[in-house]
């Protein structure tokens, strides 16, 4: 499997749960859609033709990432029912309401983009390098700034047992045991333990106009603290951390 990593880093990123609506949740890393996307901005594609391009290539990916913290910023938003809003409306704001969005502070990310040829690969790998549009973690307001985009390698699948800040296609929750104490060992007050967490995401789009509409929902775990699973999964080991390619 040929494949190569981007390194990134920014101030803040947001993920949201395609299910929630007044609280906007994040994820704590980005889903295979927003690398898709992230991806298409690079080559310069919409993102009806960013995942047309990944079907085609067979592009798969993978992420591992961490970041400082986590914050809440409070939106007040106008809905929009026309297309003209008398002066009355404005004044009033009738039309207008509140939701919360959920930011990772200070995040960094490895995204993994992986093929079985190398040709379209190296495309990916030099847009990255050269990005057509701008790139974003989320939202259009979390810029991401490129660290480094490694050279293609080609990577053997090996069976794995530990991961940690990443994410592993299905749910795997149940398999995934801790060494508490080791843990813990010479860390602050501070520091907590997270335990794996489990989304319903989609892998693609259907489009119809400008309008998108999720399908292919897959259940992906999200590791933070370092796991070890009862049962072993095949990935691979790309810039020196265990991955699963999905």
């Amino acid at each position: 499997m040929f494949c190569f990593y981007v390194k990134g880093t920014g101030v803040t990123a947001s993920f949201r749960v395609p299910e929630t609506h007044t609280f906007h949740q994040t994820l704590p890393l980005p889903s295979r859609t927003m690398m898709i996307g992230l991806m298409g901005a690079a080559l310069g594609l919409s993102l009806e033709e960013a995942h047309q391009f990944a079907d085609e290539s067979g592009i798969r990916v993978s992420v591992s990432g961490t970041h400082q913290g986590v914050m809440k910023d409070l939106w007040n938003y106008r809905k929009v029912t026309t297309k003209e809003f008398s002066a009355e409306e404005l004044k009033n704001r009738p039309n207008y309401s509140v939701l919360t969005r959920e930011y990772l502070v200070y995040p960094s990310f490895t995204f993994v983009y992986a093929a079985e040829t190398k040709e379209k690969l190296e495309m990916v790998r030099k847009a990255f390098e050269h990005p057509v549009y701008a790139l974003t973690a989320g939202n259009s307001d979390d810029l991401l700034k490129i660290q480094k985009v490694s050279p293609i390698e080609d990577a053997q699948s090996e069976v794995l047992a530990t991961f940690e800040n990443t994410v592993l296609p299905g749910d795997v929750s149940s398999l995934c045991t801790y060494d508490v104490k080791a843990l813990l060992k010479d860390k602050p007050i501070t520091f907590s333990l997270k335990m794996p967490e489990v989304f319903s995401l989609p892998t693609g789009f259907t489009f119809k106009g400008t309008i998108r509409t999720g399908v292919k929902p897959r259940p992906f775990t999200f590791v933070s603290n370092p796991v070890s699973l009862k049962e072993p999964l095949h990935g691979y080991v790309i810039g020196g951390k265990n991955y699963v390619l999905y």
